[in-house]
């Protein structure tokens, strides 16, 4: 079996707040968090840091929109990194 790269928090946090200054879009940050859940998913979801599992099931949905306005807002986005969502 091959181990895959896991992301660590640190990785997660500074892929949401590359979208909060938009040097990644939200689309693009969405499809990385869920190749890297799936990825893990494959493997091992129980021996990741749990935090860091949080943040990129979080992560995986950024893209997600309600009409024309993203489900997550930017102030939600804050709040995760924060560790209060």
């Amino acid at each position: 079996m091959t181990e895959i790269p896991v992301p660590t928090r640190q990785e997660v946090v500074d892929l949401l707040l590359a979208v909060l200054d938009g040097s990644s879009s939200r689309l693009a940050a969405a499809e990385w968090a869920a190749e890297m859940q799936e990825n893990i998913e494959s493997e091992d979801a129980e021996a990741v840091d749990p935090q860091m599992w949080h943040l990129l099931r979080l992560a995986a949905t950024l893209d997600v929109q309600s009409g024309d306005k993203y489900l997550h807002s930017d102030n939600d986005i804050r709040e995760w990194i924060e560790g209060r969502k």
